[in-house]
């Protein structure tokens, strides 16, 4: 940081910031993590304290925004931050170049999703983003997950559809882990695509009563009020929403073949099923994943009652 005060933190200097963030796809990433990135601190948090939130205004109305008012040291913490973060070699300006740049070249998120072990043709309507989403990505003829990242990175930032897009796709280019395991079967620290998360994102976006249902199904005790709360849902609701996902289980089965014959295997054999689905690393979806892959596995000809028996009927092997 060599560059006197005046020069720095210019009118000039915040507007080549603002139209550098303007398309960028860190614009909606908290400026928080990209201090945290770039070593410079940001009193906020929260998933609105976002460069969006700051470059829509000229460098003399910084000082009339809620938070900077009277606080030239913000001021000049949130252009470091802007700065260093164009600045950053690794993931950060091969991010943002890309983004500003129209080269057909741009490989930055194959070489993230090749470190992450993820590969990029697996199906986009595996991501976990909205059904209106993924319906919008389907139209424009998008099937992979790499080319939902590249659709991703070309939306406006006022686009009606996509955000909950953008927001992986931020995650992703952070190598935020915990925020890729939102969106995708990711196992942490071992990398790659998995079929037991897989599922418990499927058990995971699961209407409660839903939930409730299979939990019930599994032998848990519910409280009063998520007994009301399961009972809510008629038996017709909670059948249609299961055999949806029971479909869904099958294709995801089709594409982790060789997991879904393990946990074939572990059903039919009536072993630990709950062990599969340890990596999960949250006791309820556990039971929830555990409850659909023995509907779908491991309930015997003999044994098959209610809506889990049905649909075991329709889609178990």
């Amino acid at each position: 940081m060599t560059q006197n005060t005046t020069e720095k933190y210019s009118a000039a200097e915040w507007e080549h910031l603002r139209e550098r963030f303007l398309n960028s796809i860190l614009n909606d990433t908290e400026i928080a993590k990209l201090g945290q990135n770039v070593g410079v601190s940001w009193p906020f948090k929260g998933s609105d304290e976002t460069p969006a939130k700051y470059i829509r205004y000229e460098f003399e109305e910084l000082n009339t925004v809620p938070g900077l008012i009277g606080k030239k040291k913000r001021v000049q913490s949130l252009m470091d931050i802007l700065r260093e973060t164009l600045a950053f070699d690794d993931p950060f300006s091969d991010m943002v170049d890309a983004v500003e740049s129209e080269s057909a070249e741009d490989d930055t998120f194959e070489r993230i999703l090749a470190k992450l072990k993820i590969p990029m043709d697996y199906p986009m309507a595996f991501i976990h983003i909205s059904a209106e989403t993924i319906k919008h990505l389907k139209s424009q003829g998008i099937d992979t997950l790499i080319q939902a990242i590249h659709f991703g990175q070309g939306l406006a930032l006022d686009a009606q559809i996509g955000g909950d897009l953008r927001t992986f796709i931020n995650g992703l280019g952070l190598i935020d882990e915990a925020s890729v395991m939102q969106h995708l079967p990711y196992r942490r620290s071992v990398g790659n695509l998995h079929l037991a998360e897989a599922v418990g994102l499927m058990a995971r976006d699961l209407d409660e009563p839903v939930q409730l249902e299979l939990l019930s199904q599994a032998g848990v005790s519910l409280s009063d009020d998520q007994e009301a709360l399961r009972k809510s849902a008629t038996p017709s609701s909670i059948e249609a929403s299961l055999q949806i996902t029971m479909e869904r289980f099958d294709a995801l089965c089709a594409w982790f073949t060789e997991e879904a014959e393990e946990l074939e295997h572990i059903c039919k054999k009536g072993e630990s099923v709950e062990r599969y689905f340890i990596p999960i690393n949250e006791s309820r979806r556990e039971c929830v994943a555990t409850t659909l892959a023995r509907a779908k596995f491991g309930i015997p000809k003999s044994e098959r009652r209610g809506v889990l028996g049905k649909l075991s009927g329709l889609f178990g092997h």
